[in-house]
């Protein structure tokens, strides 16, 4: 049986998200990802990742700090510059020749005012996010969410539909929505995606005209998932009763064998004030804390992808989801 973990080493040649670019500053931050820790600090002002080890006596960088253009090692006080080149070491003065001591640096790039790192060259590049430009929508931010579960068991839960009446009971889910009806899941050129679009019915408790009773609860919701390996879902959500446009894009960080960190944002048309957008957030969150009753329960942190589960016509998708990652685990390309 083949399963994905937070560690499966083929995740090192994927990007991943490791936190909103403003969130990094002059202060190095440690972060980390498939097991391997980063420090992240802004060196002249821009974003530079590298492995959070000093090559001399193996010290945390992420505790050290800047000093002018360089990190500083808080154990002997040597100096990296931008290219993680050593660039002074005080034992030695200033007129010394330097050691070739040099940092570890992984693939990095901003986008979607994210931060992303490979540590390895990565061969799938990053979901597109149509809803990103358009001006009409509002981009609501859900804080960082370090979770005790799997990015693959995160982005499968989130994908899942059949598990809304249940999970969700206390949200929108409904007893008129079990039935799972016929659906198809449309695999991207590239085969590291996939499209799927479903209607169904929820309780629709963020429309105000509900208590009035000039809407119905129970009311029509239109689903688009894109997926793309390994961690990356963007959930399109438009209600025609009301005319609410809400794009849910989930990406997932893996850290450790047992966390996650969960990023969210939310685009829609109906937050324009500040009450709309705590309100937005509250409901998500409320949503999300329904999910990890169950998922960071589950038996292990890992997802089977060949066989060792159950499925059925309903898990269409979540099996596409799980073909595209033994892809991943199994392609030359990553090995």
């Amino acid at each position: 049986m083949t399963s994905i973990s937070n560690l499966s080493a083929e995740l090192k040649s994927v990007w991943h998200p490791i936190g909103r670019a403003d969130s990094f500053g002059e202060t190095p931050t440690r972060i980390e990802l498939v097991g391997e820790a980063y420090v992240v600090v802004r060196l002249d002002g821009e974003i530079k990742v590298f492995a959070d080890i000093c090559p001399h006596r193996y010290a945390r960088l992420s505790d050290g700090q800047v000093v002018g253009s360089n990190i500083q090692c808080p154990y002997h006080g040597w100096q990296y510059d931008a290219n993680g080149r050593c660039a002074h070491v005080p034992a030695l003065g200033i007129e010394a020749t330097l050691p070739p001591a040099q940092l570890t640096i992984p693939f990095v790039q901003e986008k979607y005012d994210l931060v992303w790192v490979s540590p390895l060259e990565p061969i799938i590049d990053i979901l597109q996010i149509p809803e990103w430009e358009d001006e009409s929508l509002t981009r609501v931010w859900m804080p960082p969410i370090d979770i005790n579960a799997g990015a693959a068991q995160s982005i499968d839960n989130f994908l899942d539909f059949a598990h809304f009446p249940f999970v969700h009971a206390g949200t929108f889910g409904s007893e008129k929505d079990l039935l799972v009806n016929e659906y198809s899941t449309e695999r991207t050129q590239d085969g590291w995606g996939f499209v799927v679009e479903y209607p169904h019915v929820i309780e629709n408790h963020e429309d105000p005209l509900v208590k009035t009773g000039a809407h119905p609860l129970i009311q029509d919701r239109l689903m688009r998932y894109d997926f793309r390996a390994p961690f990356t879902a963007n959930l399109r959500l438009e209600l025609p009763l009301t005319g609410m446009v809400n794009a849910i894009v989930m990406w997932c960080q893996p850290m450790t064998l047992d966390t996650t960190r969960v990023h969210i944002v939310m685009i829609r048309n109906d937050c324009h004030t500040p009450a709309d957008i705590q309100a937005a957030i509250d409901y998500e969150m409320k949503i999300f804390t329904e999910d990890l009753k169950v998922i960071e329960f589950l038996a292990d942190k890992t997802v089977p992808l060949d066989r060792g589960q159950s499925h059925v016509r309903s898990d269409r998708h979540t099996v596409e989801f799980r073909r595209i990652l033994l892809k991943l685990l199994t392609s030359s390309s990553a090995s």
